[in-house]
């Protein structure tokens, strides 16, 4: 699995430079290739760890892929762009106790984190010096964010298949990583939807792991789109529902919805035996029959996302009739000599 939203902190740092200091497609395209490597490098080295010790990755594994990325826009040398990497590890940190009550801070982690980034690359770039040290040395990044727990430096270097970006992936529903798999299998075999009226209660069983994060196993009713969203009962059960669950708006106005609520309500969530990793949905009719979903039994489907109709269906209504357009530059962005009319677009 890829690095936690590398889009978040890398593209728009590499977009932004790339306008700034008037680089080509080929060079901004290079820059979004090797912050998706770095960002996908650090995850496999700690995010296990920072994760156990309450960092939340997007802040704390960001700011390392979007400096790289920017230190590849401004031109840094070797000696300079390791000095950006660990300027960046001054700058990581941010927790995850805001989901727990659906606050605003996770939106601001993916800004942070590339903020931090133009600026250890700035820093660098002006002759800024750091302790070789600052990663792996005694009091560094690694063994003060992932104190106690495991984490695995070879992975910064290690030889592997394919780039970091190739790992990357877009969710097929707009809701907690954590819940993705379970709606898929309530989607894949139950696509038509129940009516609240036929459900008497349902039975949720998954591995622990999946029930970690805050937020995940909070209550009705759900007062903001993040509670909603990041719930293992809203979730699933809006799902189960044939709500339109791949729709972001439909978690923006819809995260009271009185039909999911009424449901929740009469939701338990279990957990698997130790390594056991499949899912189980059972839900009980109140004509006495039982619906019963494994995802031993899923449907091979095709879940790729179809990021051109996402993106046609969201930036729509703010491009003014500059979608297609905007399309047709990011497909030939290879070959462009400056970003610049994509920005100018795209800021329109």
């Amino acid at each position: 699995m890829g690095a936690e939203h590398p889009r978040t902190f890398v593209v728009p740092v590499s977009l932004a430079l790339g306008e700034q200091y008037r680089r080509s497609g080929e060079a901004v395209l290079s820059a979004i290739v090797v912050g998706y490597e770095a960002a996908q490098r650090m995850h496999v080295a700690a995010a296990s760890a920072l994760y156990s010790n309450g960092f939340r990755a997007v802040p704390a594994i960001g700011v390392f892929g979007a400096a790289a990325a920017a230190s590849v826009l401004s031109g840094l040398d070797t000696r300079q762009f390791a000095n950006a990497l660990n300027f960046a590890a001054n700058m990581a940190g941010g927790v995850s106790e805001g989901f727990g009550e659906g606050t605003i801070e996770d939106h601001v982690h993916a800004g942070l984190a590339a903020r931090a980034g133009i600026t250890a690359a700035a820093l660098a770039g002006a002759g800024g010096e750091t302790s070789s040290g600052t990663l792996d040395g005694a009091d560094g990044f690694f063994s003060t964010f992932a104190r106690s727990r495991d984490y695995d430096l070879g992975a910064l270097t290690a030889k592997t298949a394919g780039l970091g970006i190739r790992s990357a992936w877009s969710k097929p529903f707009p809701a907690c990583q954590a819940n993705q798999r379970t709606m898929r299998l309530i989607r894949s075999l139950q696509p038509a939807g129940l009516a609240p009226a036929e459900i008497e209660r349902v039975i949720i069983t998954r591995a622990a792991r999946e029930y970690d994060a805050p937020g995940i196993c909070s209550e009705p009713p759900y007062q903001n789109m993040v509670l909603a969203l990041m719930s293992a009962k809203f979730t699933p059960i809006a799902t189960l529902l044939g709500k339109p669950v791949t729709e972001s708006r439909y978690f923006k106005k819809s995260f009271g919805d009185p039909d999911v609520e009424e449901v929740a309500h009469k939701t338990t969530l279990l957990t698997t035996d130790a390594g056991d990793e499949n899912i189980t949905v059972e839900v009980v009719r109140k004509d006495g029959r039982t619906l019963t979903l494994r995802s031993a039994e899923e449907a091979h489907l095709n879940w790729d996302t179809d990021l051109e109709m996402r993106f046609e269906a969201l930036a729509s209504p703010r491009l003014n009739g500059a979608t297609e357009t905007v399309l047709d530059l990011v497909s030939s962005l290879e070959s462009a000599r400056y970003i610049g009319r994509l920005m100018q677009l795209v800021r329109a």
